[in-house]
């Protein structure tokens, strides 16, 4: 019988046991479910070292098998500069697909792209998103995005 890492890797975490966790985990790290956790593992120094750049790999690889959250955060992270080169095309990649889903946090940071005017997005998208996202909250964020970008004027 195979060891579910994942699996015995989340108990441990819930645990508080990040230690144990990591080392379960890391033993299937091409596993989708195990990158992402192993990402905000590594984001967070928990059990490990804190460390940008692998915790954006983790998200990344967890990201291409369309795990939302890991889109955000692979997003955010080749958006901000986290332990990658600034890449905004790979944050778009990322982010696109997380918004799509709804995911709000995508669509603000997406909203900013497109309202600095980079990758192929438009201010007019940015305004969008931007208004979808305080349709159903008062994120702070996205209010500091469209006044910031002055997107109230499109």
């Amino acid at each position: 019988m195979a060891i579910d890492f994942y699996n015995a890797g989340m108990n441990f975490y819930e645990a508080g046991k990040h230690k144990e966790a990591y080392e379960h985990l890391i033993q299937d790290d091409t596993n989708p479910k195990c990158a992402f956790a192993l990402g905000v593992m590594y984001y967070n120094g928990e059990g490990i070292d804190r460390d940008f750049k692998k915790s954006t790999h983790y998200y990344t690889v967890a990201a291409e098998a369309g795990i939302v959250p890991a889109q955000v955060s692979a997003g955010f992270a080749y958006a901000n500069a986290m332990g990658v080169p600034q890449n905004f095309e790979k944050a778009v990649r990322y982010l696109k697909p997380a918004s799509e889903a709804g995911e709000a946090s995508a669509k603000i940071t997406l909203a900013e792209i497109y309202a600095m005017g980079e990758v192929d997005g438009t201010r007019a998208e940015a305004s969008k998103l931007i208004r979808e996202v305080l349709s159903f909250s008062n994120s702070e964020e996205a209010m500091d995005v469209y006044n910031k970008y002055e997107l109230n004027r499109i």
